[in-house]
């Protein structure tokens, strides 16, 4: 990060923490750190993180581009949507079909290529796959108080034109020639969590339990199958790997010729753009010096795709179904 921009965020930080609040301990609740990480954040001896910029931003209430110095009516260097307005499935439908043309329009361009480094089941997986799309999008809403505590996931409905355009998205994804995708340990983990969450509080009933154990289940064949073959169903040449470390938060990085562009999940189904060349870059190498502490499991690493893939689906199996109702 430029020093002057890094010099900007600290001194916006320590300005819009409440009066009265110490820095370092605000900081280190609600970015979940060690003290001596957030001392060398305040520093500047290291960066803040992408998403440790969103959350701040949407906690402290500060304009990123007011950091960045950029005027309204530029280019935004992050493009940050948070689907909190009351139009959210206008947005969010847009948002889709924008991420779908790109990927199918510079796909068609030479040296095409994305890298994803994840931490937790990607939309890119799961869009394909009705219930669990229908879940990942339940959970926000329920998260957000766009439906009330109580409403049952059986009960809840996509608006049509959220399936045409998760159906338009996958068509569009399948057009990237290239894929790397890097995988933390327990990618499965935090969306078994979320179903036993759901299910313990009585929202999801014993045949959603399954219908999402069986769509996670074919997620884990379709990554054997990649893995194993080194292609994807639609001819893209796939290598996927395992990381030994852990993997703070999910990337992309896309580029096609000299077009690039990043993005980091936040907030579910949110997430923070970029199409700046240089935190691309960064992006990109970041994303590429993960593969030093990770195994390839893509048609080689046989051993290790085994024992990855079916600890992936022993978090699966290890949902304890609710009780069947008596009729």
């Amino acid at each position: 990060m430029d020093t002057q921009l890094q010099k900007n965020l600290i001194a916006t930080i320590r300005e819009k923490i409440p009066q009265g609040e110490n820095p370092t301990a605000y900081l280190t609740e609600k970015l979940i750190l060690g003290t001596e990480s957030v001392y060398r954040r305040l520093r500047g001896e290291i960066n803040f993180t992408f998403e440790e910029v969103a959350i701040l931003s949407r906690e402290l209430g500060f304009s990123i581009d007011h950091i960045v110095g950029i005027k309204q009516g530029e280019n935004a260097l992050f493009n940050v949507h948070m689907l909190q307005d009351s139009d959210y499935f206008d947005i969010y439908t847009t948002k889709m079909a924008k991420y779908g043309a790109m990927f199918r329009e510079k796909s068609t361009l030479p040296d095409t290529r994305a890298r994803m480094a994840i931490n937790m089941l990607p939309y890119f997986f799961s869009v394909g796959y009705t219930n669990l799309s229908r879940f990942r999008i339940y959970k926000w809403m329920h998260q957000n108080k766009k439906i009330a505590s109580n409403d049952l996931f059986s009960d809840f409905t996509l608006p049509e034109k959220i399936t045409e355009a998760h159906r338009a998205f996958c068509a569009d994804i399948r057009s990237v020639p290239e894929i790397t995708v890097i995988m933390d340990d327990d990618v499965f983990w935090s969306t078994v969590r979320d179903i036993e969450y759901f299910m313990k509080r009585g929202l999801l009933a014993r045949d959603d339990v399954r219908m999402l154990q069986t769509e996670l289940h074919n997620i884990v064949d379709m990554l054997e199958q990649m893995a194993t073959d080194g292609v994807s169903n639609s001819g893209a040449n796939v290598s996927i790997y395992v990381s030994s470390v852990d993997i703070e938060a999910s990337y992309l990085h896309f580029e096609s010729g000299d077009f690039h562009f990043s993005q980091v999940r936040i907030f579910s189904i949110s997430a923070i753009d970029s199409y700046d060349e240089g935190l691309c870059r960064i992006q990109k190498e970041w994303i590429d010096s993960l593969k030093k502490y990770s195994v390839l499991i893509s048609k080689s690493g046989e051993i290790q795709r085994f024992e990855y893939l079916n600890k992936q689906r022993e978090y699966i199996d290890k949902i304890n179904l609710p009780e069947p109702e008596i009729p």
